[in-house]
């Protein structure tokens, strides 16, 4: 028995080790080549989701970093899909500011546009992003010339997010393509049929996965990671994220920042796309 528990000790601490060495593990760059009807040239988006700035794994030094990555991918846009803030069980105390501060970098000629995720108080969210100049679309729609973008509030802590994106939604023009940006990928369900492409994040890719467990609803594990097209051709990019939530760990999962090559479309194609 005592080598037994010695045993499961032993496990239980290389697993949290291998965890965390994931999770402060730099994030990798992961690219998509997605086709949008309407769209006159070639557009470049780089995509973060889900920082969680936590003093754990994701100080304001890691963020900076981070920042410095994406600009050096030149992104013709950059778009951010919620869960700034920190959301451990328990975490030495990060002011928002601290985490929304080293984003205020980010550069694109076409803006840097967010959204807000579960774990972002919606007042402070709002406040502290104009305080660092950032641009909040929650029930908003933008046109930035390529493209129209729709922001969704959020889901969870969101006033209204599903009316609010419809409502934004409807205000954007035919013309031209429509992203839309959301914190959770269930939104996908009620899309509005303007949205050419959804943004999302939320899922962490699982964060945690040792040999399938732990399992996750059906809903969320059908669209956990990756591209996916819907009967009407509506296509959404789900970002396994940066940081993490609940613990400081990943494991069977990498941080990414994804990078999305938007290129007029010259075909149809169907089905489910990675």
């Amino acid at each position: 028995m005592t080598r037994f528990l010695a045993f499961v000790l032993g496990l239980v601490l290389a697993l949290g080790w291998a965890g965390w060495l994931g999770a402060i593990r730099d994030p990798a760059v992961v690219r998509y080549r997605v086709e949008l009807a309407g769209l006159q040239r070639p557009l470049r988006i780089v995509h973060l989701s889900d920082t969680h700035g936590s003093n754990w794994d994701m100080p304001a030094v890691r963020l900076a970093r981070i920042v410095v990555q994406a600009n050096a991918l030149k992104p013709d846009l950059l778009v951010l899909t919620g869960d700034y803030h920190a959301s451990k069980i328990w975490d030495p105390p990060m002011r928002l500011d601290d985490a929304l501060r080293p984003l205020a970098r980010l550069q694109a000629p076409l803006g840097v546009w967010l959204v807000p995720g579960n774990h972002d108080e919606p007042y402070w969210i709002r406040w502290v992003a104009r305080r660092f100049g950032l641009k909040l679309l929650a029930g908003s729609m933008v046109d930035v010339g390529p493209v129209q973008i729709v922001g969704s509030d959020d889901l969870i802590l969101g006033a209204n997010p599903v009316t609010g994106a419809w409502a934004a939604a409807a205000r954007t023009t035919p013309d031209k393509p429509v992203i839309g940006l959301v914190h959770e990928p269930r939104l996908w369900a009620v899309l509005p049929p303007q949205v050419d492409l959804l943004l999302a994040g939320h899922t962490h890719g699982g964060q945690i996965q040792i040999f399938g467990w732990p399992r996750f609803d059906k809903a969320d594990a059908q669209t956990m990671r990756g591209l996916f097209r819907n009967s009407a051709g509506q296509q959404m990019l789900v970002s396994a994220g940066i940081g993490t939530s609940v613990v400081p760990a990943r494991l069977g999962t990498r941080g990414e920042i994804v990078v999305v090559e938007l290129v007029p479309q010259v075909g149809r194609n169907s089905g489910t796309d990675r």
